[in-house]
């Protein structure tokens, strides 16, 4: 017997959301409306609210408004399963890369003045940085307006805990091949060390910070490019070289890796808000307010931290030089955006 089987209708391409192309990416597919609300697809408004009434997010968390925040899309393409590969070859790579770079001897002509002064304190500290900017952004993971967004700001967070975890890591390194090797004073210097406590007031100020886009915008577009990069291009990857440091460069290659990546998120992203049609206008006053009014503070610290650059026995570019250089990359993100 022949059975006719009837074409069934329908369309394989189906998405629940507009592409930012033709088709939808696997990166859509992935991040695209995990997020639900009523204004989206609950019709039956919030299940779940806060004591007060609150419902768990509200378009009031931030001053920026937006159309439509399931629109922004990070320029990176990043969901999950990619960066939890991406990240596992890099920390392999460290694992294997920094014993090896150590060995038979290299770190014995570490040079004493460096390792005493920077490895033991200085960068033994920015563990306290990384991790103060990580709890700092888990406060925009919380309240993120659309998914996408949240995405870009949950991997952030994760990177800047994974760079605290490597310093930490390279300091064990350290210590199996220099028995006397001591960061124990780097919590004390993070504390009161005059380079250093401005940037820790700073990140205390962004850890009570209650608009989740100022925070973002702030440590991205601020912080970063000024204390950040001063610290962790300018300083640390520059000199290291100069005082026999094989390991350091290793570590900080990631990092600034991550850091280009997040700065590229967070440009699209403010962007993407300037460019709102309906709210560009009132976008574009309230990021320039927020930069206006943290950028002294956070150039300050710069200045702070470009102490280091002068301290006894390192060799290293002259700290005006640093400054000018990140104060420009400063502007010219700042110039890019018109903010």
């Amino acid at each position: 017997m022949t059975t006719e089987h009837a074409t069934l209708p329908g369309n394989r391409k189906f998405v629940w959301f507009e592409p930012a192309g033709r088709f939808a990416t696997e990166y859509e597919m992935f991040t695209i409306g995990q997020q639900s609300s009523p204004s989206q697809w609950l019709d039956i408004d919030w299940p779940l609210r806060f004591d007060d009434g609150r419902p768990p997010y509200r378009v009031e968390s931030t001053a920026l408004r937006c159309s439509d925040w399931e629109g922004f899309r990070d320029p990176a393409q990043l969901w999950y399963r990619p960066y939890v590969a991406a990240t596992n070859d890099e920390e392999q790579a460290l694992g294997r890369l920094i014993p090896a770079a150590l060995a038979d001897g290299v770190a014995d002509r570490i040079d004493p003045a460096w390792r005493e002064h920077v490895l033991q304190k200085y960068y033994a500290a920015w563990p306290f940085v990384e991790y103060g900017l990580f709890l700092s952004l888990c406060h925009p993971v919380r309240e993120a307006l659309g998914d996408s967004v949240m995405f870009v700001t949950v991997f952030q967070a994760a990177d800047k805990m994974r760079h605290l975890q490597d310093i930490v890591h390279l300091s064990f390194d350290l210590v199996d091949v220099l028995p006397d090797f001591d960061d124990s004073g780097a919590r004390a210097a993070w504390m009161t060390d005059p380079a250093l406590v401005p940037t820790r007031e700073i990140i205390e100020s962004l850890l009570t910070a209650d608009d989740w886009m100022e925070v973002f915008t702030v440590i991205n577009l601020a912080f970063e490019p000024l204390v950040g990069s001063l610290m962790t291009t300018h300083f640390m990857s520059k000199a290291a070289g100069h005082h026999g440091d094989p390991a350091t460069p290793l570590v900080l290659a990631g990092t600034r890796r991550n850091a280009a990546r997040h700065l590229a998120a967070a440009k699209e992203l403010v962007r993407f808000l300037l460019d709102d049609p309906e709210n560009g206008a009132a976008n574009r006053s309230v990021v320039t307010g927020w930069l206006d009014a943290w950028t002294p503070r956070v150039d300050a610290a710069a200045v702070a931290l470009s102490e280091v650059f002068s301290l006894p026995g390192i060799r290293a570019i002259d700290p005006a030089e640093a400054l000018a250089t990140v104060r420009s990359d400063a502007e010219k993100i700042r110039a890019e955006l018109n903010v």
